[in-house]
């Protein structure tokens, strides 16, 4: 990977191009902007503190079992990669769906993955340590069902690994099991405990986690209510959202909603109360569409909407919305934590299918929206 240019949207009209610098190895602050350039796209993404955790899928790549999944620290400026031979045959399957979704909490990491066909899809989570890099499998599930099973596909009844959330020291997850109408018929979240998962809650009310902080899991249940679980699996707060949300984002006192009418809702997450309600904007027309990508840190939300991808900072104090990357082909994911906001594009055109991972040092966003 190298470092290079990246462009920094700061407001409608205004173009702000970075020139990124590369430190020495060891020096590297997060101070600055700073962009690799990879050659498979990006498939998942999680952010903790000054290290991106993400997964490089080889499904379109001219050199098939090349799926991988990388830690950057964006501080000292090193890469290590933290799988090995399961997880590079990821995306060799006929439907699976690959490396789906990552965790990283401190100097550990974990990544979910599907493989499987159109009767049967297998689900594994691996876990790896930074200071010793070696995947190891924790669990697996599998599920069968006619021809509905190819990659995630709800058609296909039966076990399932899913809600994988991670934060400081608490890595979490969902066992669920769903029956012929794809009804959630089961369900547990586990917490990782060495290398072994830990049932701490059991459920349907459990399922699924969207994102974990401060110890504890939020839980985004199918009737749109999101339920609040510390590590220890004890429910400390359910808050009544809107029943077409979204997605989920957890900071200290802070809990945003996304829903399917775009709104972005605040409630407080220590009393469940709502405190505002914002619009997630877009430069293009995206009716009905649901802000992807919801993130919060301190006073300020990151989201992705439209088609086109393009990343918003709002600050949830004053209201001011500012699109902050709309690079072409649009953000696919995105993250933002304590050291600053990681986004990922895969490339348009020509470019297509070559990954781009940007980092943006938290003060950066945070005048952008003052």
């Amino acid at each position: 990977m190298r470092l290079g240019r990246v462009s920094l949207l700061l407001g409608a009209g205004l173009l702000s191009s970075l020139v990124l610098v590369a430190g020495a190895a060891g020096t590297t602050s997060t101070q600055s902007p700073k962009v690799s350039h990879l050659q498979l796209p990006v498939a998942a993404l999680a952010v903790d503190g000054s290290r991106i955790a993400y997964a490089l899928s080889s499904r379109y790549a001219t050199q098939a079992n090349t799926t991988k999944v990388v830690v950057w620290n964006v501080r000292t400026g090193k890469t290590v990669k933290v799988s090995g031979k399961k997880t590079a045959a990821a995306d060799t399957s006929s439907t699976g769906a690959g490396v789906f979704q990552l965790a990283i909490a401190g100097s550990r990491v974990a990544w979910l993955m599907n493989v499987g066909g159109n009767l049967e899809g297998d689900d594994y989570l691996f876990t790896s340590s930074l200071t010793n890099p070696k995947e190891h499998q924790v669990a697996s599930e599998i599920r069968t069902g006619g021809d509905g099973c190819a990659g995630r596909s709800n058609r296909c009844a039966g076990e399932w690994l899913g809600g994988l959330v991670g934060s400081g020291n608490l890595i979490a997850v969902n066992r669920w099991t769903t029956d012929a109408d794809n009804t959630v018929t089961a369900g547990e979240l586990d917490v990782l405990s060495g290398g072994r998962l830990k049932k701490v809650a059991t459920g349907v009310g459990t399922v699924q986690a969207a994102v974990a902080d401060g110890g504890r899991v939020a839980v985004l249940r199918a009737d749109g209510t999101v339920a609040l679980y510390s590590a220890a699996g004890q429910l400390l707060l359910t808050v009544d959202t809107p029943p077409n949300t979204q997605t989920v984002a957890l900071q200290g006192k802070s809990l945003v909603v996304g829903t399917k009418t775009r709104q972005l809702e605040l409630y407080n997450a220590h009393t469940g109360s709502l405190r505002k309600t914002f619009t997630a904007h877009s430069t293009v027309s995206a009716p009905g569409k649901a802000p992807r990508n919801l993130d919060v840190q301190g006073n300020i939300a990151i989201y992705t909407t439209g088609n086109a991808g393009e990343l918003h900072a709002v600050n949830l104090s004053t209201g001011k919305d500012r699109v902050i990357a709309k690079p072409r082909g649009g953000v696919v994911l995105a993250q933002i934590d304590s050291a600053g906001l990681a986004y990922a594009g895969n490339g348009f055109g020509a470019h297509y299918g070559k990954g781009t991972l940007v980092f943006i040092p938290f003060a950066k966003i945070k005048a952008a929206v003052s």
